[in-house]
């Protein structure tokens, strides 16, 4: 399905080339998932986010993710995430094009990150 705006960058993950995985912010599940995939509002909050513990610089690199990326499944997280607020204002603008739902709740209780799902995503098992 065509959506306005797919392409537009929303945040940026980081990707653990080892266990080939994008890094969740442990424990922010309030829905279906355990792991909802971090998605940072700038590059450089990316690589705060590695700094701080959540992974090898070496190891890893910094992904760009898309609207569209989200509404695939990217990182298998059940349509889950752990969104920073710049990049949610972002997200929730052209989901609201697209005619997108979702919830979201502030992650223990601070409203700077927000676990978001989002419904209609493509989930990875439904190919199957």
């Amino acid at each position: 399905m065509d959506r306005q705006e797919s392409e537009t960058v929303v945040g940026f993950s980081v990707f653990e080339k080892f266990e080939e995985c994008y890094q969740y912010n442990e424990n922010a599940c309030f829905i279906y998932n355990e792991n909802a995939c971090f998605i940072a509002d700038s590059q450089e909050n990316a690589e705060t986010f590695l700094k701080n513990g959540y992974g090898d610089a070496d190891e890893c690199r910094i992904d760009r993710v898309t609207f569209g990326d989200i509404m695939l499944d990217y990182g298998a997280s059940c349509g889950e995430y752990a969104m920073e607020g710049q990049e949610f204002a972002v997200f929730k603008r052209i989901a609201g094009l697209n005619g997108v739902t979702f919830t979201s709740e502030p992650y223990d209780g601070d409203d700077t990150l927000l676990v978001v799902q989002v419904d209609g995503v493509r989930i990875r098992d439904d190919d199957e």
